[in-house]
Protein backbone atom coordinates (compact mmCIF):
# COMPACT_ATOMS: atom_id res chain seq x y z
CA UNK A 1 0.00 0.00 0.00
CA UNK A 2 1.60 3.09 -1.39
CA UNK A 3 0.55 6.50 0.37
CA UNK A 4 1.67 9.95 -1.13
CA UNK A 5 2.32 11.89 2.45
CA UNK A 6 1.01 15.45 3.03
CA UNK A 7 3.54 18.41 3.39
CA UNK A 8 2.94 18.13 7.19
CA UNK A 9 3.86 14.28 7.26
CA UNK A 10 6.79 15.06 5.09
CA UNK A 11 7.83 17.91 7.37
CA UNK A 12 7.23 15.53 10.34
CA UNK A 13 9.54 13.12 8.69
CA UNK A 14 12.45 15.64 8.74
CA UNK A 15 12.20 16.43 11.85
CA UNK A 16 11.96 12.76 13.58
CA UNK A 17 15.55 12.35 11.02
CA UNK A 18 16.36 15.28 12.46
CA UNK A 19 16.40 14.31 15.91
CA UNK A 20 17.85 10.39 15.32
CA UNK A 21 20.81 12.44 13.29
CA UNK A 22 21.20 13.95 16.84
CA UNK A 23 20.90 11.89 18.91
CA UNK A 24 23.09 8.73 16.91
CA UNK A 25 26.16 10.14 15.40
CA UNK A 26 26.40 6.89 12.82
CA UNK A 27 22.95 7.86 11.76
CA UNK A 28 22.71 9.22 7.84
CA UNK A 29 22.50 12.83 7.27
CA UNK A 30 19.21 13.39 6.50
CA UNK A 31 17.83 14.91 3.21
CA UNK A 32 14.18 15.92 1.32
CA UNK A 33 14.21 11.77 -0.36
CA UNK A 34 14.42 10.45 3.09
CA UNK A 35 11.85 12.24 4.15
CA UNK A 36 9.61 11.56 1.93
CA UNK A 37 9.98 7.70 1.94
CA UNK A 38 10.09 7.90 5.68
CA UNK A 39 6.73 9.89 5.27
CA UNK A 40 5.15 7.51 3.44
CA UNK A 41 6.09 4.55 6.17
CA UNK A 42 4.61 6.63 8.82
CA UNK A 43 1.61 7.93 7.10
CA UNK A 44 0.56 4.48 6.37
CA UNK A 45 -0.45 4.28 10.16
CA UNK A 46 -1.48 7.34 10.35
CA UNK A 47 0.93 8.47 13.05
CA UNK A 48 0.73 12.17 13.88
CA UNK A 49 4.13 14.50 14.92
CA UNK A 50 4.43 14.58 18.19
CA UNK A 51 3.58 10.47 18.71
CA UNK A 52 6.30 10.26 16.15
CA UNK A 53 9.22 12.78 17.96
CA UNK A 54 8.46 10.74 21.55
CA UNK A 55 8.66 7.79 19.43
CA UNK A 56 12.26 8.90 18.57
CA UNK A 57 12.81 9.66 22.47
CA UNK A 58 11.56 6.52 23.77
CA UNK A 59 13.35 4.48 21.12
CA UNK A 60 16.68 6.03 22.03
CA UNK A 61 16.06 6.31 25.87
CA UNK A 62 15.27 2.18 25.86
CA UNK A 63 18.59 0.41 26.86
CA UNK A 64 17.57 -2.56 25.73
CA UNK A 65 17.04 -2.01 21.92
CA UNK A 66 19.47 -3.46 19.54
CA UNK A 67 22.49 -0.39 18.94
CA UNK A 68 23.86 -1.93 16.45
CA UNK A 69 21.70 -1.43 13.47
CA UNK A 70 20.48 1.16 11.94
CA UNK A 71 17.75 3.04 13.19
CA UNK A 72 14.69 2.22 10.25
CA UNK A 73 10.99 3.42 10.21
CA UNK A 74 9.67 0.41 11.40
CA UNK A 75 11.18 1.42 14.64
CA UNK A 76 10.14 4.49 15.20
CA UNK A 77 6.96 3.46 14.01
CA UNK A 78 6.61 0.45 16.43
CA UNK A 79 7.73 3.23 19.53
CA UNK A 80 5.29 5.85 18.00
CA UNK A 81 2.36 3.49 17.50
CA UNK A 82 2.99 2.35 21.68
CA UNK A 83 2.81 5.74 22.91
CA UNK A 84 -0.47 6.88 20.72
CA UNK A 85 -2.33 3.53 21.92
CA UNK A 86 -1.11 4.66 25.97
CA UNK A 87 -2.30 8.16 24.87
CA UNK A 88 -5.77 7.33 23.40
CA UNK A 89 -5.89 5.17 26.70
CA UNK A 90 -5.33 7.80 29.11
CA UNK A 91 -7.73 10.36 27.35
CA UNK A 92 -10.56 7.46 27.37
CA UNK A 93 -10.39 6.49 31.05
CA UNK A 94 -9.83 10.42 32.17
CA UNK A 95 -11.99 11.54 29.57
CA UNK A 96 -10.10 14.61 28.93
CA UNK A 97 -12.23 15.05 25.97
CA UNK A 98 -14.79 18.38 26.19
CA UNK A 99 -17.81 16.40 25.05
CA UNK A 100 -20.39 18.62 25.33
CA UNK A 101 -18.38 21.80 23.24
CA UNK A 102 -18.15 18.86 20.02
CA UNK A 103 -20.05 18.55 17.33
CA UNK A 104 -22.25 15.15 16.99
CA UNK A 105 -20.42 13.82 14.77
CA UNK A 106 -17.36 14.60 16.96
CA UNK A 107 -18.96 13.42 20.06
CA UNK A 108 -19.65 10.28 18.37
CA UNK A 109 -16.11 9.66 17.31
CA UNK A 110 -15.19 10.75 20.97
CA UNK A 111 -17.98 8.20 22.32
CA UNK A 112 -16.79 5.44 20.13
CA UNK A 113 -14.68 2.63 21.84
CA UNK A 114 -13.21 1.33 18.68
CA UNK A 115 -11.44 4.26 17.56
CA UNK A 116 -8.92 7.10 18.56
CA UNK A 117 -9.68 11.21 18.79
CA UNK A 118 -9.28 11.49 14.97
CA UNK A 119 -11.70 8.53 13.88
CA UNK A 120 -9.48 6.22 12.71
CA UNK A 121 -9.40 2.51 13.95
CA UNK A 122 -5.99 -0.14 14.14
CA UNK A 123 -6.66 -2.91 12.26
CA UNK A 124 -5.33 -6.48 13.33
CA UNK A 125 -2.65 -6.04 10.40
CA UNK A 126 -1.39 -3.04 11.94
CA UNK A 127 -2.90 -0.70 9.73
CA UNK A 128 -5.62 2.06 10.04
CA UNK A 129 -8.50 2.84 8.69
CA UNK A 130 -11.20 5.38 9.26
CA UNK A 131 -14.12 5.12 11.23
CA UNK A 132 -17.73 5.00 10.47
CA UNK A 133 -17.72 8.27 12.98
CA UNK A 134 -15.11 10.08 10.97
CA UNK A 135 -17.57 9.59 7.52
CA UNK A 136 -20.47 11.68 9.79
CA UNK A 137 -17.97 14.61 10.29
CA UNK A 138 -16.91 14.34 6.27
CA UNK A 139 -13.63 12.55 7.18
CA UNK A 140 -12.29 15.57 8.34
CA UNK A 141 -9.44 14.43 10.73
Amino acid sequence: MTTTPTREEVQAAGLVLGKIATADQWAAKPDAAMAVTWAECFAVHGLQRADLIAGVVALYADDTRDKANRTLPADVIRYARKIRRDRMEREKITGDVDRAALAPGRRAIADCALCDPSGWIERADGTLARCSHAQQVGGAA
